[in-house]
């Protein structure tokens, strides 16, 4: 790999935090391509907010319903609900955007969401996440058992202050 390709890559794991097999193969064949693709995707998802309708978080629940609608993203499916949760999205509502794919895109799609909804709740992902959003992830998450939850949930909220 060119030194350009390596330094595109390294950009977009700034951004990320990771790379996919998709920004190593492009970073190998053309540099130049990931450079404009790294560059329109990071501008679109994490652009400035002025001028700007959506926030972080909900950009990114957006992204959690277009994944599932995909179907068989579920790398996108993962990221997109990590970031949602590191912007301040809650379980419930990450799963909410999931299931508003269902109906224009039938429970299929939402069933494999919610397998890679129990997978990121085990911490069984295959994209790596940074430590701070994981620390989001299991905030939002308690992985407790229903009948408990209510009772952690509050221990954690006086721990937050």
């Amino acid at each position: 790999m060119t030194p350009e390709g390596e330094k595109e890559l390294d950009k977009i794991r700034k951004v990320r935090g990771y790379t996919l097999p998709l920004h190593e193969v492009m970073a190998d064949v053309n540099p130049e391509f990931l450079r404009r693709y790294g560059e329109l995707s990071s501008y679109v998802i994490f652009g400035p907010e002025e001028g700007r309708h959506l926030d972080l978080k909900t950009r990114f629940l957006v992204m959690v319903g277009v994944t599932t609608a995909r179907g068989a993203d579920r790398e996108g499916i993962e990221w997109a609900s990590m970031r949602a949760m590191q912007y301040g999205a809650t379980w419930d509502e990450v799963r909410e955007a999931s299931f508003m794919a269902a109906l224009p895109c039938g429970m299929p799609a939402f069933e494999a969401a919610c397998r890679v909804f129990q997978d990121l709740e085990r911490d069984k992902g295959l994209v790596p996440q940074k430590r701070e959003i994981r620390r989001a992830a299991e905030g939002a998450a308690p992985k407790v058992k229903a009948g408990k939850a209510k009772a952690k949930d509050k221990a954690r909220a006086r721990a937050r202050g």
